[in-house]
């Protein structure tokens, strides 16, 4: 008979799509590539806290990543001014708008005006790869022997948890209108995994489901 034991996620080796992380330090070379973008802010000048004469100061591009989530300070191609809240190409050597990475950010480092557009581009992520997304509420397992990887999202309780969980025995979701529909309770499914994914943005969390642990604060 198959072993059906719950599946820790501290144990990677368990964990069929959603990785989850303590929260360490990651290494260039892994977890901090993306191929696409979505631009938050453009900041003509730099940063406010540049302090050198205006001529000094060069344009950046602050920006989210689309599929680990990673926040970029970006160099834009001299001369284009990029709108914002589109997704677009990084890496290539040839693109539109970003002409290279100059630095992987933390959260505490975005404008303010990227952090108003923050919520908006990680819902057109999210709503673009909602097949990823709905696998999570399809598969949810123990975190540990008291909590389920669903009660991380921000919102849901042991309740909601074990409505759903009952609803994915029937038969998984098919998207999210499905899980709203057969979950009347969760009204809107995209919330609660937004609000998740900033939370980890932010730091200090236990266990990282959708983003690639932030880097360690400069000293």
């Amino acid at each position: 008979m198959a072993d059906e034991r719950p599946r820790d996620f501290k144990n990677p080796s368990s964990v069929s799509s959603f990785e989850h992380k303590k929260h360490v330090h990651p290494k260039p070379e892994s977890g901090e590539r993306e191929e696409w973008v979505w631009i938050l802010d453009y900041l003509p000048y730099g940063k406010e806290e540049d302090t050198r004469p205006v001529y000094m100061k060069k344009p950046l591009i602050q920006a989210l990543g689309n599929s680990k989530f990673i926040l970029f300070d970006l160099i834009p191609v001299e001369g284009k001014v990029p709108p914002v809240h589109i997704k677009t190409h990084i890496g290539s050597g040839s693109e539109e708008y970003v002409e290279r990475v100059k630095a992987r950010i933390m959260y505490e480092e975005l404008s303010r005006g990227a952090k108003l557009e923050l919520p908006l581009a990680i819902s057109s992520a999210v709503k673009e790869q909602e097949s990823r997304f709905i696998q999570f509420y399809n598969e949810a397992r123990p975190v540990s022997m008291r909590q389920n990887s669903l009660e991380l999202l921000p919102g849901i309780g042991k309740k909601l948890m074990l409505d759903i969980l009952g609803e994915t025995k029937k038969k998984p979701f098919d998207n999210f209108e499905d899980l709203k529909k057969r979950v009347p309770a969760i009204r809107d499914p995209e919330k609660h995994i937004i609000d998740r994914i900033i939370e980890e943005m932010k730091g200090g969390q236990k266990y990282y489901v959708f983003t690639a642990p932030p880097k360690m604060k400069r000293e």
